[in-house]
């Protein structure tokens, strides 16, 4: 197609032969150029043409170099390849037929495209073979689906990417339920260059329908084969369904115990009835061990020692176990991770499952308030998209010691509700959307605690998006422990406020009632924050912050501690680094604040 094409052409897989056409001619002017920009400066050329096709021009249609010896050999062949090749390029975008005129004086080029009327779909027929072409409600449904999938509608450009796109999507919706072997059998494309208008035709042909059959495993050497029979859910028989592979897909590749997971079917049409559904996994290693520093103005230095172990008593069970020290705490835990597993859920159908027991002993030396406890608990997770919920029941038993008071020993036997539910663009670096956390937890005189109690608490933050450099940050948190009194109730179930996670200068968990010289929790809490962050490039931004909230045994008592400054914002694959500047209004400090660590 060199030059202006015929007022009406047939093209059969038109974008696909010029895709290659133009493919070749781009290459062969991108060698040259690379070849011959070792010689100096370029010419200059104007083009004079629609803005999408000037930058397309601009960028694979370099201007030749300028040489003292053969200068005009050069130019008189490039000028001879762009009037070839720029009309391929104008019709791959849809004007099927442009002219180009280029000229050349005083060592500028001028090119000049007459596009002409851009080419529009005028028509779209979708015919169908095989088994999707038979009689039957379902193909019916089938058939109109497809149809109304098609992307290239009538009126639409005609575009080589367009069209090529809307062929891919249209053979995925094909294949994704029932027919596997489904494909293309045919695409045309009939261009009337005159009238601008393109007629399109294809052909699917859809094969037999597929069944689903026996799962067959390959990979298990080091974990035991029921963790995975445990996960699999399909049935021998079930129509083919390509959300149901990468539904197990995605569940085992969840698991702990395995670096990849592919799930896949022979695609053989002489063969559609219950075919394997073929599972190969790649394992990971049974133990890691790891060890990591860091530091952070609420706790100073802090060190960690962990121990993971995938196989706990052969039976796959994940422990995480680890010995944490800094500044003011020192635990150490052992948790144990059963299989995880699916269960019923009103409304959302199945949802995945994690169940959870574990032990932990604690010391805490903070505020004047010196804590030792020891506790042991067991929950089970759901998890369905953004959701996540955390049902379990806990016992501790604590030892607390106020500067200068008396020594106290308070119990709770505590069933424990968390909800976290994440609606943002990006977890790790959220521009838009929201988070809601909440907790809820009771102990009973009667049920092994000291205390009668129930305690709640709520955190919300939401990201607004002001530009796509500007954003700001909203922040709320309260919490009520219902009780006649906090004696008796274990620190977990109280709080305190303060610190760079809470209301930024003051320092770390020192708002809240006093007891003797201690600051003790409260039953009461309630924090703000507003921030206003600016992006100066994609790496560093700025922030303003104003703080507020408190900590206190009654509502009334309650204080608005107010906290405000200025911070560097840091991003990093883990999520923004803040440092923060922050002066509490009170306490009539300024403090730094930032947290940083590094694992090894």
């Amino acid at each position: 197609m060199a030059g202006v094409l015929p007022s009406r052409v047939t093209i059969v897989e038109l974008a696909g032969r010029l895709s290659a056409r133009a493919a070749i001619a781009l290459a062969l002017l991108l060698a040259a150029g690379t070849a011959m920009a070792q010689a100096g400066a370029t010419f200059t050329v104007e083009w004079d043409a629609p803005p999408e096709l000037r930058a397309v021009f601009e960028k694979h249609l370099q201007p030749p170099p300028v040489d003292a010896k053969d200068d005009r050999g050069v130019l008189r062949r490039w000028m001879r390849d762009v009037r070839r090749r720029a009309p391929e390029i104008a019709a791959a975008e849809g004007w099927f037929s442009a002219k180009i005129a280029v000229t050349e004086a005083d060592g500028r080029v001028r090119a000049v495209l007459t596009p002409g009327e851009r080419t529009t779909v005028a028509s779209v027929k979708i015919e169908f073979r095989d088994d999707l072409a038979g009689e039957g409600g379902f193909r019916e449904a089938r058939r109109k689906a497809l149809e109304e999938a098609w992307l290239l509608a009538p009126g639409q450009v005609f575009r080589q990417a367009a069209w090529d796109e809307a062929k891919a999507r249209l053979v995925e919706a094909l294949t994704a339920d029932d027919y596997a072997a489904g494909e293309l059998a045919m695409s045309e494309a009939r261009v009337d260059a005159a009238s601008a208008k393109a007629h399109l035709l294809l052909v699917l042909d859809s094969g037999p329908a597929f069944s689903l059959g026996e799962v067959q495993v390959t990979g298990l050497s080091r974990y035991p084969g029921f963790l995975v029979e445990r996960l699999l859910d399909i049935d021998p028989g079930e129509p083919y369904r390509t959300e149901r592979l990468l539904d197990l897909q995605r569940l085992l590749q969840s698991a702990p115990w395995f670096a990849n997971v592919q799930v896949e079917i022979e695609r053989d049409r002489a063969n559609p009835k219950r075919v394997p559904v073929r599972v190969a996994l790649l394992e990971r290693p049974a133990a890691d061990v790891g060890v990591s520093l860091g530091y952070g103005t609420d706790v100073g230095a802090r060190g960690e020692v962990s121990l993971r172990y995938r196989n706990a008593f052969r039976r796959g069970y994940d422990m995480h176990s680890a010995l944490q020290a800094d500044r003011t705490r020192q635990i150490g835990y052992v948790d144990f991770h059963l299989p995880p597993g699916t269960a019923g859920a009103p409304f959302v159908g199945t949802v995945a499952t994690r169940d959870s027991v574990g032990i932990l002993g604690e010391r805490t030396s903070n505020q004047g308030l010196d804590t030792r406890r020891v506790a042991v608990a067991g929950y089970r997770q759901f998890l369905y998209e953004g959701l996540e919920l955390r049902l379990g029941l806990s016992y501790q038993a604590e030892q607390a010691t106020p500067s200068g008071g008396e020594r106290t020993l308070k119990r709770a036997l505590a069933p424990v509700g968390h909800v976290v539910w994440r609606n943002v663009d990006n977890v790790l670096d959220p521009k838009r959307g929201g988070v809601l956390m909440l907790q809820l937890a009771a102990g009973a005189k009667s049920a092994l605690s000291d205390q009668d109690f129930v305690k709640t608490y709520a955190h919300y933050q939401h990201w607004f998006p002001l530009s796509p450099v500007d954003q700001l940050i909203l922040r709320a948190e309260a919490g009520y422990t219902i009780a006649p009194a906090r004696a008796g109730i274990p620190e977990d179930f109280l709080f305190r406020a303060g610190g760079s996670r809470s209301v930024r200068g003051y320092a770390y968990q020192s708002l809240g009632p006093r007891d003797a010289d201690a600051v003790v929790g409260g039953r009461y809490l309630a924090t703000g924050t507003a921030e206003y962050v600016r992006w100066f490039s994609s790496t560093w931004g700025g922030a303003v912050f104003v703080d507020v909230g408190d900590a206190a045994d009654a509502r009334g008592e309650l204080g608005a501690n107010k906290g405000y400054g200025v911070g560097a914002r840091w991003r990093t694959p883990a999520g923004p680094l803040a440092i923060d500047l922050a002066y509490g209004d009170r306490d009539r400090k300024v403090r730094l604040g930032f947290s940083v660590s590094m694992a090894f």
